[in-house]
């Protein structure tokens, strides 16, 4: 007999600045008792990317709908819930840069220091615990993200087989080296705990077709990792051909090499028209800042150009 945790199915529309989760972290999750892995695949991490959320929410409203016969548990998370309800970025701090061994050994010591985040974190860190704690098999995670730039979008992966692997199940170009660039992140915390962990930067914030986009690759997601099979999976060469159309004329495989990290005061503004993975020139002004431009120091394709707001990294380059 299936089981699952109840969910509260919400429209799947990406008109509302914010989008409502819910007292929980966990969205909802499907275990049929048969043993297997444990999928976790978690959305929302900063709170102006709800498209993962409404993702998750249509895979579980399928599952529970057609009570589908899947094999080991498959967990939907959301991150930062507060930030989700207003759609910000986050409140006080990223939540998504604060995984680092050291910040959860002191927030696992000393409590949360009054941030908002702090207890988001805290709150996922025991969900994660619990989750894991008697799991003896695979472990696998699926981090979903949308992008403030259009572009193309790609899978995160390090560097080692069990990563690349996974990387490759889901279509998309992989990035190799990010993980390494931006320290912090939910991926860095799982592959430090010896989990198999990709993330995917999935579409342009706003944009509907991000939520597709991102629930095809978390059916590829649990198709890889075995939680279902093929006929069980709805419309799946339509949700491959999603990934598929995306990837098509791309790189299959870049390795960030240069990151351009900003703080508030510098007045950090990028240039108009960037795409993620667009091809960029040495020389090349991208930005500016208060002390002018700021130029490209190598040849390679430009990842993550920020438009938006709140964030630390300017952009990147992989080659």
């Amino acid at each position: 007999m299936s089981a699952h945790r109840p969910f509260s199915p919400q429209t799947n529309t990406m008109a509302r600045p914010g989008v409502e989760v819910g007292p929980s972290h966990i969205l909802g999750e499907w275990s049929p008792g048969v043993a297997g892995p444990l999928t976790i695949i978690s959305a929302g991490m900063h709170g102006n990317e709800p498209a993962g959320v409404l993702a998750l929410r249509r895979i579980l409203a399928y599952l529970q709908e057609n009570n589908v016969a899947t094999v080991g548990r498959f967990v939907a998370m959301a991150g930062n819930l507060t930030a989700l309800g207003v759609g910000l970025r986050y409140v006080d701090r990223d939540l998504n840069r604060q995984w680092d061994k050291a910040s959860v050994d002191r927030l696992n010591r000393e409590g949360p220091r009054g941030y908002t985040e702090d207890i988001e974190q805290l709150e996922l860190l025991q969900d994660f615990e619990q989750l894991t704690r008697h799991h003896l098999g695979t472990v696998n995670l699926l981090d979903l993200h949308t992008m403030s730039a259009k572009g193309v979008p790609f899978i995160v992966a390090c560097d080692t087989p069990d990563s690349t692997w996974l990387a490759h199940q889901l279509l998309l170009p992989g990035i190799t080296g990010l993980e390494k660039a931006i320290p912090g992140t939910t991926l860095e915390h799982f592959l430090a705990q010896g989990y198999r962990a990709v993330a995917v930067e999935g579409g342009q914030h706003q944009d509907p077709h991000a939520v597709d986009l991102l629930e095809a690759c978390a059916w590829m997601m649990l198709l890889a990792t075995g939680v279902v099979q093929e006929a069980q999976v709805p419309d799946v060469e339509v949700k491959r051909q999603i990934l598929q159309d995306e990837a098509q004329g791309q790189p299959h495989q870049v390795a960030v090499r240069y990151r351009h990290g900003i703080h508030p005061e510098d007045g950090f503004a990028m240039l108009p028209g960037y795409k993620n993975l667009q091809r960029i020139r040495r020389g090349e002004v991208l930005a500016r800042d208060r002390t002018g431009d700021i130029v490209a120091p190598q040849d390679g394709w430009i990842l993550l150009p920020l438009y938006q707001k709140a964030g630390s990294d300017g952009f990147f380059i992989g080659v």
